[in-house]
């Protein structure tokens, strides 16, 4: 039998809507080094890969990320130097203009006074692209100026120390390039190029040759029959022949930006990627070493290696690359071996008792880690696995167990980190949680099709036993479950037992008009339903009702609007809090390539009013990103085990964890 859900008066409610004034503090830090997860974006992504990474004269190595972060390593341990956040020169156009201009690393600046790590712009100037560059000195100040600039239509580049050796695409007739390459200071030499595209070229150190990266298509756009040439061109004054190769790959230049690179006088690195005929864009780098008197390469990394670039060390027995658009790596050029990590990227995170949280970290070469994070440092460390990242994770009321999800796998662990039991689910869940008792493990997975609601599978931890959900079904308790019914265009949310005996069920309302979340003693949830708002007709607020898990009990509710008028502008429900009291939102909005992260929103159920957020938790937290400028968004949870208590906020911003405490 069904009941009609009651509304509870605000007398009835534990906590009077004045009963309190809640405020934020922040109380602890934990930086863990390295880049954010995905922040170098990787090729076929919209805008293709960003960032870059560079050797100093003394071995030491740079990286920079599509956020702008800046490292500067220790390869032979792997230590950070230094970190810091790029800041673009303020006299180069289109700074202050959303994500602004786009930024590359494209080596290191080493002879005269001025030197550092050189930086390539890429932007926009009154609608029309522009390019330029700067070195990054040591205070942290960019000085703007050229060295060997080039374009898109006519690559350039530059070898040698401070760029001695110069190389450019001077025109192209009949589709034939035309190179000029030389000393910078001397008489340049013309050569003039088999028929294609010039997507790359180096001068080798001692300027005798260029190496060059050719495309040539039998179709303009979309050819499966694309492919890569190398191309070797002496500069003597004799008119030697070009040596040309097949690099032997399809390939989907505009999104990937190929490389080639001289790894001594006589070895060459390429990085180039195939085309994916599904996407339509490229895949990951195919990275290939190649010897100039031999056909074939000497070894190749294909691109399930999901790496992008090969950057050779000045002495030429190491390279650096990315995995995964996340980790750099240090590789041997001898053989293409994985040597270290540059730093990690926080993949997942869960909250736990007090000031700590369990992390899963990609540490390069497809491993990953979970640790116990609790203030500054590497963490304490569980265990390690190389079945690809971890997505997400969660743990039991009492932390003895373990959860984390991949690609296609749920895990089951124990407080050590120890393998109990693997799920195989042939997909990625999109949320990973356990029931308020700890007796259930199970996960959400999204959509599948254009008709078909969100499905989630769970297990009893204790037997591995999969339980019989029915669809749309997520269980609060072993023996509570939440049911979220949909048909003929409505939807509503019923609790009832694992035998099917209905507790209470709402009526029907609009299908997709409401979302909802419980606490996480799953004694209550919050639904929050659309409300239209007077003359926005493509924004909508968020009211927000929480209701008795067991009653069906709904309480009157408090509305929240977006602080903007956007119409792409929304807010999105993050949590419930253990008091019960409070649930926390974000606010985003995005359209296309381009998004906007606003901050975080606080409501108070009880007190029916919005709570006011102190500026590290709203405005400090604003984050833009676009395509080719892949900023990460901050994400934030509440810290479970505080009860009745004033809340406690655990804020993931990429590498960053924050910890806030409330109080009354």
């Amino acid at each position: 039998m069904s009941r009609r859900l009651l509304f509870v008066s605000l007398g009835l409610l534990a906590l009077s809507p004045g009963a309190h004034a809640l405020t934020f503090t922040a109380t602890a830090q934990a930086q863990v080094p390295g880049h954010a997860a995905g922040t170098f974006g990787q090729p076929g992504d919209p805008g293709g890969p960003s960032g870059g990474l560079a050797w100093a004269p003394d071995g030491s190595a740079y990286s920079l990320d599509g956020a702008r972060v800046l490292y500067h390593w220790e390869t032979r341990s792997g230590r950070p130097l230094s970190r810091r956040v790029v800041q673009v020169p303020a006299s180069l156009p289109g700074v202050a203009q959303g994500v602004g201009p786009r930024l590359w690393l494209e080596g290191y600046r080493s002879a005269g006074p001025l030197r550092g790590p050189f930086v390539r712009v890429v932007g926009e100037r009154q609608g029309q692209p522009y390019q330029s560059a700067f070195t990054l000195r040591a205070d942290g100040q960019g000085v703007v100026g050229d060295v060997c600039g080039g374009s898109r239509e006519r690559p350039a580049a530059c070898s040698g120390v401070d760029g001695r050796f110069a190389a450019a695409v001077e025109r192209t007739d009949g589709g034939r390039a035309t190179l000029l390459a030389g000393p910078r200071e001397g008489r340049p030499v013309r050569r003039t190029l088999p028929a294609g595209r010039v997507v790359a070229l180096e001068p080798s150190p001692d300027g005798r040759f260029v190496a060059v990266l050719r495309e040539t298509r039998q179709t303009p756009g979309f050819d499966l029959n694309a492919r890569f040439w190398l191309d070797l061109v002496p500069l003597s004054e004799e008119e030697a022949p070009v040596r040309s190769r097949t690099v032997g790959v399809r390939v989907q230049a505009d999104d990937s930006r190929p490389e080639v690179h001289w790894a001594g006088q006589n070895r060459l690195l390429t990085a180039t990627s195939a085309l994916d005929p599904n996407s339509g864009g490229a895949r990951a780098h195919t990275v290939q070493l190649w010897d100039l008197d031999r056909p074939r390469p000497l070894w190749t990394l294909g691109d399930t290696e999901t790496l992008r670039g090969a950057v050779p060390s000045p002495d030429g027995r190491l390279f650096l690359t990315v995995r995964g658009g996340s980790v750099p790596e240090v590789h041997r050029i001898s053989d293409g071996r994985f040597v270290r990590a540059l730093g990690t990227a926080v993949t997942a995170f869960t909250p736990l008792r007090g000031q700590r949280t369990l992390v899963s970290v990609d540490i390069g070469n497809g491993a990953a880690e979970l640790r116990v994070v609790s203030g500054p440092g590497q963490g304490v460390r569980l265990g390690r696995t190389r079945d690809g990242q971890v997505t997400y994770l969660a743990a039991t009321p009492d932390e003895r167990h373990l959860a984390l999800a991949r690609d296609g796998a749920v895990e089951l662990v124990d407080h050590l980190g120890r393998p109990l039991r693997r799920q195989v689910v042939g997909r990625t869940p999109n949320e990973l949680a356990f029931t308020a008792d700890g007796q259930v493990l199970f996960a959400v997975f999204p959509p599948q099709g254009t008709t078909g609601g969100w499905q989630a599978l769970a297990w009893n931890i204790r037997t591995g036993q999969r339980l019989a959900l029915p669809a749309r079904t997520r269980p609060l308790r072993a023996d509570l479950w939440v049911q979220e019914q949909a048909g003929q265009g409505r939807t509503r949310l019923r609790a009832l037992t694992p035998a099917g005996r209905v507790l209470w069920q709402e009526g029907w309302r609009p299908a997709g008009s409401a979302a909802w979340h419980p606490s996480l003693d799953a004694r209550a949830l919050v639904r929050v339903t659309p409300q239209a708002l007077p003359s926005q007709l493509e924004q909508v607020a968020a009211a927000l009702h929480r209701v008795d898990a067991v009653s069906g009990a709904i309480s009157p509710g408090v509305v929240l609007r977006p602080a903007g008028t956007s119409p792409y502008r929304g807010l999105k429900l993050l949590g419930v809090a253990p008091d019960r009291r409070h649930a926390l939102l974000s606010e985003s909005e995005g359209d296309g390539c381009g998004a906007t992260f606003h901050g975080l929103r606080l409501a108070d159920l009880a007190g029916r009013r919005e709570v006011p957020l102190p500026a590290g938790l709203s405005a400090a937290l604003r984050r833009e990103s676009g395509c080719g400028s892949p900023v990460p968004f901050p994400e934030a949870a509440f810290v479970p085990g505080t009860g009745a208590g004033a809340p406690g906020l655990l804020v993931r911003d990429g590498n960053s964890l924050n910890w806030w405490l409330g109080k009354r």
